[in-house]
């Protein structure tokens, strides 16, 4: 296997991280395991995306639908919902309206995610999360607080949407330590808010299958 040509390639920087994991994992530096790492993060992070791509779909449509119930369908240029939101946000649904509105379904994608990964902190309890969760998340569990549903998904969309970054900027997630909750996090938000997309999603994934023959 030509490692070194790969190496000086792709950056002896970004083989270090590989290397030394290696080295901790086994007591000696070995090329052959260590481009096998690389392979096994890179085709993880590529796995990864399927699962990510319906959750982020599913839940931002969840968020539309809670504000929508509050604010009305167009609530994107409801003034009152503008001026519930603080600068940051405000300024980025400004951004996003000032190339043409053309309806919710048109705008969504425009949307940075952490958008909406905002729309789900305590700021918004009393006008959307305290009356509207169960509607929007009808399979959380009951014994759960509105509170407590709404930060369970704020938690849950904070450690995938970052986990996603790193996915998406090539970076390692071997030595992540959210590897293993990032999926059950996908899963069980998406099971909350449609257990039948939860299902499908989980039959045609196929990290779990990975995750499961780790090469350190």
């Amino acid at each position: 296997m030509p490692y070194t040509a790969i190496e000086h390639a792709l950056s002896i920087n970004r083989f270090s991280t590989y290397r030394q994991a290696v080295i901790r994992s086994i007591g000696k530096s070995c090329n052959t395991t260590t481009l096998k790492l690389y392979e096994w993060n890179a085709e993880l992070s590529s796995r990864f995306f399927f699962p990510i791509h319906i959750y982020e779909v599913a839940i931002r449509n969840a968020i539309s639908d809670a504000i929508s119930i509050r604010y009305g369908s167009d609530w994107p240029t409801n003034a009152v919902f503008q001026n519930s939101l603080n600068h940051l946000d405000k300024h980025t649904l400004q951004s996003a309206l000032s190339n043409g509105y053309h309806g919710v379904s048109k705008l969504l994608p425009e949307i940075k995610f952490v958008w909406f990964e905002n729309m789900l902190t305590s700021r918004h309890d009393g006008r959307i999360w305290k009356p509207y969760i169960t509607k929007t998340f009808p399979n959380a569990p009951t014994y759960m607080t509105p509170q407590e549903i709404r930060k369970a998904l704020k938690d849950a969309c904070y450690t995938i949407r970052k986990f996603r970054n790193r996915c998406g900027h090539h970076e390692p997630i071997f030595n992540s330590a959210s590897l293993h909750d990032v999926y059950p996090h996908i899963r069980e938000s998406l099971n909350w808010r449609c257990p039948t997309t939860s299902n499908w999603m989980d039959s045609k994934q196929s990290v779990s299958e990975l995750l499961c023959k780790p090469v350190i």
